[in-house]
């Protein structure tokens, strides 16, 4: 759709196959005055996909639809379950990529705003500099990744590229980097900035523990006592050194008198 009547995207991703396809929703809704502003004015869903032995991405589109008066909820939700119904049901892991701050510390910034790190093999361009990298998705094996770019001078609208990742430690060398930046930006007096940063970490890796324990803190610093709790006992079963850590830690200070935090932190 035109920039001119188009305010803002949204897109998910809706599931990954066995393989390195990932099914995807893009809804286009409209700025004020084009059309009714609830409803999208482009709507796309589909599936983009690399086949074995190759590094070119291929989009095809199972509901297409544009223009005013144009959206259809019963075939949105047909197209999904399509889709799924068609193996494209596997949950990845998200990453966001904050336009904001990152902490002051060697190479961190060029761990968290770099493709680098991913060892891609990208068959095409790769977007301008008009276009910042805002994250993505990873299939279950980190062996393929959804990247989103958002427009710099647009924000809310995207493109999109389907990649091979040749580094498969990547999550977790990336979720590692982004609990890193929550605490230094929480250290700073950015709890604004770290909050999401914890919580992406937390979402890419979950089965890494600092994540998951600094997530945890978090949720602790702003007040999500209950998330916070059950966080930190995701935390402590990964690793139980953080029970631990968590009783002296003057983060959860507003929660360790709870029998539930007691509990988690005896042993």
């Amino acid at each position: 759709m035109d920039d001119v009547t188009v305010a803002r995207e949204d897109w998910k991703v809706l599931g990954w196959n066995d393989a390195c396809g990932v099914a995807v929703s893009i809804l286009s809704y409209p700025k004020l005055g084009e059309a009714i502003a609830s409803e999208p004015i482009s709507t796309r869903v589909g599936a983009m996909s690399i086949a074995p032995a190759t590094e070119k991405s291929v989009r095809r589109w199972t509901l297409e639809a544009d223009g005013a008066r144009s959206w259809d909820e019963r075939a949105y939700q047909k197209a999904l379950r399509d889709l799924r119904r068609g193996g494209f049901a596997r949950k990845g892991y998200p990453e966001v990529i904050q336009d904001g701050p990152i902490g002051d510390q060697p190479l961190l910034a060029g761990t968290i705003l770099s493709t680098g790190t991913l060892k891609p093999r990208l068959a095409g361009g790769w977007p301008d500099a008009q276009w910042r990298w805002a994250g993505g998705d990873y299939n279950p094996l980190a062996t393929c990744a959804l990247l989103a770019y958002e427009n710099r001078e647009n924000p809310r609208h995207y493109r999109f590229l389907l990649v091979r990742v040749y580094e498969p430690r990547v999550r977790q060398d990336r979720a590692y980097a982004h609990a890193t930046n929550a605490r230094l930006l929480f250290n700073m007096g950015n709890l604004d900035e770290a909050f999401p940063e914890a919580e992406t970490a937390a979402l890419l890796a979950p089965e890494l523990p600092i994540a998951r324990y600094e997530h945890a803190a978090m949720l602790a610093l702003t007040g999500r006592q209950n998330e916070a709790v059950r966080e930190l006992a995701e935390a402590v079963k990964l690793d139980r050194r953080y029970g631990e850590k968590a009783r002296d830690d003057l983060d959860f200070r507003d929660v360790r008198r709870r029998d539930d935090f007691v509990e988690i932190t005896r042993h």
